[in-house]
């Protein structure tokens, strides 16, 4: 074989060879971008479900926790009989401040609601525990096999969420926010704000005034809640574990 033929299937050969490992270069560093590009993507989310998580971990934990330390008080220590006997002005202040921690963990679940429509926690078993521990506190207060007392409807549950949001002025993320007692107790003198919870005000002063109250939901709601307090706080950074007893039911 001649020479020249000889270095032209060398040539050929060499630029085969260059082409194919270009070639596969070029995949290779393709998939690399692709893979890092996920990874960045991954990592955002990641972030943002942190940001997200940082914002309403805390407030949604800590008026579950005023919430359930509120029940258990009433079912456990007699708060209401004890304030309603001591003074006119410690009744007001037991039924309002009542009211309020009811309203404000409602609130946050529907600011909660507004924010994320879908609360991304980066794993759907997560998302699906929260959910399901939400809609768990939703039903124990709807549900009409726990007797009529303290029981608020979904529509109602909704509503009162509602009237506790107002938007938020600075530059947040967090679009809206849940008024202060300050801001309740004033609002409680407008009877349209006040409407949404002549039901509730009235179970309130019946448990006052009972030497025995009707405590199936009471235990019920307060159960629900302690489940998404072990949720939000599992290593009990927030809430020690003795703060953390449920009702026994008898």
């Amino acid at each position: 074989m001649k020479p020249e033929v000889i270095t032209a299937i060398i040539a050929a050969i060499v630029a085969i060879t260059s082409a194919i490992i270009s070639i596969y270069g070029q995949n290779r560093i393709t998939r690399l971008t692709d893979r890092l590009t996920k990874q960045r993507e991954a990592e955002s989310r990641e972030a943002q479900t942190a940001a997200l998580m940082s914002k309403y971990r805390n407030p949604l934990l800590r008026s579950a926790i005023d919430l359930q330390s509120r029940l258990y008080n009433i079912h456990q220590n007699r708060f209401l009989e004890r304030f309603y006997h001591q003074s006119p002005s410690a009744q007001s202040y037991a039924i309002n401040n009542t009211l309020y921690v009811v309203a404000e963990y409602l609130g946050w679940v529907e600011i909660l609601r507004r924010e994320i429509q879908f609360l991304d926690l980066g794993d759907l078993e997560l998302n699906r525990r929260l959910s399901e521990l939400l809609v768990n506190i939703n039903q124990a207060f709807a549900h009409y096999k726990a007797g009529s007392t303290f029981q608020l409807h979904n529509g109602e549950q909704r509503a009162i969420g509602e009237i506790m949001t107002v938007p938020r002025s600075n530059s947040e993320a967090i679009g809206y926010d849940c008024i202060g007692y300050a801001m309740f107790v004033k609002k409680m003198s407008d009877p349209e704000f006040a409407d949404w919870f002549v039901k509730l005000k009235d179970d309130i002063d019946t448990m006052g005034n009972a030497p025995k109250v009707e405590a199936e939901r009471l235990v019920l709601i307060h159960s629900k809640l302690i489940d998404l307090i072990d949720f939000l706080d599992p290593h009990h950074v927030r809430v020690p574990p003795k703060y953390r007893t449920r009702i026994e039911q008898k």
